[in-house]
């Protein structure tokens, strides 16, 4: 721990000027780390695991006493734990759907869906800012969060307890991730089988735009070489991408698409 005093020195001085007022409380970092079944060594890096770099006062410009370190550091050990545990977990699938399913699962979305499981954001401790714009429901900072807690646990206990707390909140929720629709990612399906046969570019095309600024609905059409595949809607252009991506997959198999496509451009060539 030597490596750290500077910093964790300078953090400590910087909290009695700036914000020791919203340092957490004992009791509720008791709290936290009795949700996350880990007690660390090392109050000072509790801390700082919490700190997000709305809090940290313009002394601290690199934000070396926010939870950023941590997070790189996190992310680290999450794509190396991630990726043993896939390799033995999935013994029968290849290298391009490990990469795939652990794409998946250390995505900002996964992992931000899963920090507020255990309600990280209301042991953050924010800006004013940050606080009033949302920043405790806030997906990217959650996930920023989940990492950042990794590294810490990391630094403090090493390998076994990272590994430990992945298990108790990652790799148990493993299958169920994989299984669920809402995590699949139509539009690559369907980049994939086109780029595969040889078919072009899917593309999207925004067929309606309805209702107010504040409630906008979208109605996009995907198209591959010029043949309709499906629509879909939503409430963004990116929604309603996935949505026809989906239907077009619902409405046809992936080998009866590729037919599709490729007898309707047959059709087109005889009938000219």
């Amino acid at each position: 721990m030597k490596l750290f005093r500077p910093i964790n020195e300078f953090f400590t001085r910087l909290t009695k000027k700036s914000r020791g007022e919203k340092k957490p409380a004992g009791g509720a970092l008791d709290r936290f780390q009795d949700v996350i079944g880990y007690r660390f060594a090392s109050e000072q890096l509790l801390h700082q695991v919490l700190t997000h770099k709305s809090s940290i006062a313009a002394e601290d410009g690199n934000g070396l006493c926010s939870n950023e370190r941590l997070e790189f550091l996190g992310d680290a050990v999450l794509n190396c734990l991630i990726t043993e545990h896939l390799y033995h977990r999935f013994p029968d699938r290849h290298e391009g759907q490990l990469s795939k399913i652990k794409s998946l699962v250390v995505s900002r979305k996964i992992l931000g869906e899963i920090a507020k499981t255990f309600d990280v954001g209301k042991y953050l401790v924010f800006g004013v800012s940050e606080e009033k714009t949302g920043g405790r429901d806030r997906l990217s900072i959650l996930s920023n969060a989940f990492e950042a807690i990794l590294g810490g646990i990391f630094l403090d206990g090493g390998y076994d307890p990272a590994k430990r707390f992945l298990e108790r909140f990652l790799f148990v929720r493993l299958d169920d991730i994989v299984k669920d629709e809402r995590n699949i990612n139509y539009k690559s399906v369907i980049l994939e089988l086109a780029q595969r046969e040889g078919l072009g570019m899917p593309r999207y095309a925004t067929i309606a735009a309805t209702g107010p600024d504040h409630a906008k609905e979208f109605r996009v059409r995907v198209e591959i070489a010029g043949v309709s595949l499906g629509e879909g809607s939503g409430p963004n252009k990116k929604i309603a991408q996935q949505s026809a991506a989906q239907n077009a997959l619902a409405t046809y198999r992936k080998d009866e698409l590729v037919l599709h496509i490729k007898g309707a451009l047959k059709h087109e060539l005889v009938s000219h």
